[in-house]
């Protein structure tokens, strides 16, 4: 009961956690600083493209390039004739078919907790980031009030049910000692976003001076100038990595000059 009344709160306004417009800022704040026009930017998760298409509207003085990464047919017709370019493949285990070094800024807003492999993925990231470049990640909080009050009642928390589709559970701390393990990424900013239960602009202030109690939580990360890939973190000695075979991608794999991956 406890957990079925918490997701019926988190359906009602589950649209608060994404973000959208403060995506679109971060993004359109980097690619003008950065002054490379055209500007890229790739969305993996595209959807219905809102993030991409909020970053459109929010205008700017540097001509931007849009990307994205979708499987679902509708939306990738939808998004083409938006003007966006289009991959339909398997993040868990196809590389991005760009260019090293291409991108200024990817996304993935609630895409992370989906996936198993997330050392391939995000070797992908860092590989195909400038350095520099801008990494946006939001996903549900599981150190969220909720989540801790259905767990202290010895319930699920409601956004890791057996029966559902999030793979991963994602606090704070823990996800800062991932990315940065390994001097790829550096974490700037991390936020908050809806605290269950409080109203309307309440939801968001408490959300923002409690991001750790937060339903939702966005990540703002630099790709740094570190040579190679995030999949190294693998063979850096962590206890027990080696007891889960995480795909570390194809043997071989090479870009062409436009952008297609052959093996």
């Amino acid at each position: 009961m406890l957990v079925q009344t918490l997701v019926r709160i988190k359906n009602r306004i589950g649209a608060d956690v994404f973000a959208r417009e403060e995506i679109a800022g971060w993004a359109l704040e980097h690619v003008e600083r950065c002054g490379h026009s055209p500007a890229r930017v790739l969305d993996v998760g595209l959807g219905a493209a809102d993030d991409l298409l909020s970053l459109r509207r929010a205008g700017g003085r540097v001509s931007v390039e849009l990307y994205g990464v979708e499987c679902h047919a509708p939306r990738i017709a939808s998004a083409r004739a938006r003007g966006i370019e289009v991959f339909a493949i398997d993040v868990e285990r196809q590389p991005i078919p760009l260019p090293d070094a291409s991108l200024d800024v990817l996304m993935a807003n609630h895409v992370i907790e989906h996936l198993k492999e997330l050392f391939f993925f995000f070797s992908e990231v860092s590989r195909v980031l400038r350095p520099g470049g801008l990494c946006i990640i939001g996903c549900p909080n599981l150190g969220g009030w909720h989540n801790r009050l259905a767990l202290l009642f010895g319930e699920e928390p409601p956004c890791m049910r057996v029966l559902g589709s999030h793979v991963r559970g994602i606090t704070i701390p823990g996800f800062r000692r991932f990315i940065e393990h390994g001097g790829f990424f550096e974490v700037r900013r991390v936020k908050g976003r809806a605290f269950y239960m409080a109203p309307g602009a309440l939801s968001q202030g408490l959300a923002s001076a409690f991001p750790g109690l937060g339903a939702g939580v966005h990540f703002v990360m630099a790709r740094t100038a570190k040579p190679g890939t995030f999949i190294e973190v693998l063979d850096m000695g962590i206890p027990g990595i080696e007891d889960t075979p995480y795909y570390r991608g194809p043997p071989a794999m090479a870009l062409v000059d436009d952008g297609a991956v052959v093996r």
